[in-house]
């Protein structure tokens, strides 16, 4: 076919019109020791069920007047563990969920969230959530513990209809579906290092 025809085809104009927006995670774990990198994991996400459905709603209203919006909760939280599973949308739980502190799963991300590579007049279309774990944080007790899946999760608790304030300790925390997901090579957490992850979510 002519490069030109094809160039000007109906189908090619319509997937360029019609472009539809999709929602990417990327993940970044490293470890550090005395501030020397020691380890590095980095890949995509999955977006879960649980995720696009807290988009759906979150974009949307219950009622005009007064306003009244479906949720409120925020991205707020990340939570690790040990264990791995297929990325699919229908994740319900981390496999092995670990604390980060005694009996607590969720630890909270940094405030503000950071808008990468935003400036006066351009828009705004992805947003990173960042923890910084403490040598203490994880290995608690000095135990090491290897790391192979992690969940980015909402301040809202899902026992509550969404209400903000969800629980982080480690019952019932660990058992919420996060809203994105994913497994990676394994990352060793001893008290010698910190973490730092970096979950970025791009409207692509």
């Amino acid at each position: 076919m002519n490069p030109l025809f094809r160039l000007f085809s109906p189908s090619v104009w319509r997937s360029v019109i019609h472009h539809d927006p999709m929602v990417e995670g990327r993940v970044r774990i490293e470890t550090r020791e005395g501030g020397k990198r020691r380890q590095v994991s980095e890949g995509k996400n999955i977006w879960t069920l649980t995720g696009r459905e807290y988009l759906a709603e979150l974009i949307a209203l219950s009622a005009r007047s007064p306003r009244t919006t479906f949720r409120d909760d925020r991205v707020a939280y990340i939570g690790v563990g040990t264990g791995s599973q297929a990325e699919v949308a229908n994740i319900e739980s981390l496999v092995d969920p670990v604390p980060f502190v005694t009996s607590e799963f969720l630890a909270p991300t940094q405030t503000p969230a950071l808008f990468p590579a935003s400036g006066t007049g351009t828009p705004i279309t992805s947003v990173q959530f960042i923890r910084e774990y403490a040598t203490t944080e994880i290995s608690i007790g000095g135990a090491a513990v290897v790391l192979t899946e992690a969940g980015l999760f909402t301040d809202g608790d899902p026992d509550n209809n969404w209400a903000i304030g969800a629980p982080v300790i480690f019952t019932p925390a660990s058992t919420r579906a996060p809203v994105a997901y994913k497994t990676f090579e394994p990352i060793t957490k001893t008290t010698s290092f910190t973490m730092r992850v970096i979950w970025e979510i791009r409207f692509v």
